[in-house]
Formats: C-alpha cells, structure tokens, sequence
C-alpha cells in the first residue's frame, strides 16, 4: 500500500511523510513516468520537450505547504523579491505618511543632528543625553509588558532598537559620521525635501532587508533564511493578518513551508533544534521585522503563566502599501 503525503513516516520518525522521507525529487520522477507510460517518441528531443514543459506546469502549480504559491512564485520571493514586478512590487513612494517603531528612532536621531551635526562618543556611538531621550520618548509607544520598560538605558549599546535605526541610516545613505560627528547626508536632505517619510521609509525598509544582519547582536543561531524568507513572512501576514492570530500559527505556517531550516538551528540538552528555529523566527521576524518596521501590531495573550508570555500579531494598513502582491 502507498503511503500517503500526510500519514506518518514509515521510517518511524513520528513525522508526515512530506516532512521526513518524502523527496519530492522522488515525487516528480513518479508523475513524470506515468506520463511517459504508452508514449511514442521519435527523437530525445522530443522527449526533452515534454520534460521541459511538464517542469513548467509543475512550478507553476499552487502548492498547499507555500499556502497556495507554486514552486516558481516562492522561488521568485526567496532570489529575487525586489526584481519580480510580475509578482510582487514595491513603491519607491509610499501612498501614505508611514508610521512604525523604527521612524519614531530615526526622527529622534535626526532632530538631535540637525544641520550641525552630532559629536559622537569616543566609541563612535550616539550621546548618552540622545539615548536617555529616546527611550523616554520609545517607551510611550510600548505596552507595559514589554521589556525595555524594565531597563536602564544610559548608551546606545543598552538600546538595540536605537543602535540597529543608527546603522540602518548609515547603509541606507542617510547618515555619515565624519570626525568624530554625525551629519545628514545631502541624500537624506533631498529626500525629506521631496518625498518626506514617504519616500524615506521603502529606502529604510529595503536596506533592512537586504544589507542589515538580522542575526546581529540577538543570540541566536545563524539562521540566515529567516531573513532571506521575509517576502514569505509578508505573505503570511497579508493572508491571516486581518484577525488576532497567535505566533504558533505562524511558525507552524513558515516550517510547513520550509521544513529544512531545522537543520540550521542547534539542539541543546533543554532545547530541540525545532524550538530554536521557532523561537529565532518569532523574534527575527514577527518582533524584529515585521513590528519594528510597522507592517504589524503585536501584543500579549493573557493567561497565567508568571514567566512564560505569548504573543499574537495582526497586520497593520502599511503593509498593503510597502508591497503589492500579484499573485
């Protein structure tokens, strides 16, 4: 009898098929076969010409565990997300005045700035008198629960967000430090004259996806296809975004889909390689990604846990304008 995609691996792992022992190599060599079954060809051409054109079906077909995109679609969104407008577009110029959590740190950075420049600490980094402002500003922003309302900021290393919108505005061009100050480059000037946070934000929102190190500083593994998968997280989110959904979901949502980031996480005596993955993801993308840049709200499910929290996410109205699916 033939196992099924979803019954239990025969290997014993406790897995679905599809998720241990099933190859869709596997799969594809099968169908391919009972097509050729009864077929006459005149020449390998010929059969290389029906191979060919049943790839181009098969990658073009919805697939369940991408959540409805085919094999062509999610290949597009992984190598090339910003150069397939067939798919997927992204306005160089928002339609609306954006509002997230990074440009609340970046006008605070650029305000202290101004037209005179900055001096920087012996380190390099912002002065204590700007983080101390800026955590007292962020924190009015920030539900009670969450946790840097229970740190003492004093410098920008204590204040990862504030850190991670300075170095974001120096890759995006906006901001240059130049004998010991910070100073507005002529390419933030042009921008916030033309365009404002419009045309600002897809600038930010690009540099952080494609040149900022998602892994910097947060104690996870590696893991670099959590950021590489960040259009899939989109996605997600522009599907069941509209509801109150539970992080769960979504990490059970993006391990369907990719099963194989497993085997980049690390198991530990107190930890499977399955949990640091969820867990890596849940910051990375959910916290770090899609709230930090203002595509999602975030709060805390009640329940009676003293330590343990659990978070549920909801898409938020700029998402729908930073990209636009055509798929």
């Amino acid at each position: 009898m033939k196992t099924g995609r979803n019954d239990s691996c025969p290997c014993g792992s406790g897995k679905k098929y599809k998720h241990c022992c099933l190859s869709p190599a596997s799969v594809t060599n099968d169908e391919f076969k009972d097509l050729l079954a009864g077929q006459e060809f005149d020449s390998l051409e010929d059969v290389q010409a029906l191979a060919d054109q049943f790839m181009q079906q098969k990658n073009l077909q919805p697939q369940d565990d991408f959540q409805g995109l085919s094999s062509e679609q999610v290949h597009r969104m992984l190598y090339f997300p910003f150069e397939s407008p067939e798919f997927f577009s992204f306005p160089e110029t928002l339609s609306i005045e954006p509002e997230a959590p990074i440009l609340i740190l970046m006008q605070l950075i650029t305000g202290a700035i101004g037209e005179k420049g900055l001096k920087a600490t012996a380190k390099g980094n912002l002065p204590q008198k700007l983080c101390k402002q800026a955590i007292v500003e962020y924190r009015k922003h920030l539900p009670e629960t969450d946790y840097l309302h229970r740190m003492n900021i004093s410098r920008e290393d204590d204040f990862d967000e504030l850190h991670t919108t300075r170095i974001i505005l120096e890759l995006s061009g906006l901001l240059r430090k130049t004998k010991g100050r910070f100073f507005l480059t002529r390419k933030y000037q042009q921008l916030v004259t033309k365009t404002g946070l419009a045309g600002i934000y897809p600038l930010i929102f690009k540099t952080y996806c494609r040149k900022f190190n998602w892994g910097y500083r947060d104690g996870f593994d590696e893991i670099p296809f959590i950021q590489h998968s960040f259009l899939f997280s989109m996605y997600m989110l522009k599907l069941y975004g509209k509801d109150w959904v539970p992080f769960l979901i979504y990490e059970d949502y993006f391990l369907q889909a990719f099963p194989m980031v497993i085997d980049e996480g690390n198991s530990t005596p107190y930890r499977s390689a399955e949990d640091e993955v969820r867990s890596c993801y849940s910051f990375r993308a959910l916290h770090r990604f899609l709230h930090f840049m203002g595509l999602a709200s975030i709060e805390t499910i009640p329940n009676d846990k003293p330590v343990s929290r659990e978070y549920q996410i909801k898409k938020m109205p700029l998402i729908d304008k930073v990209v636009r699916f055509t798929i």
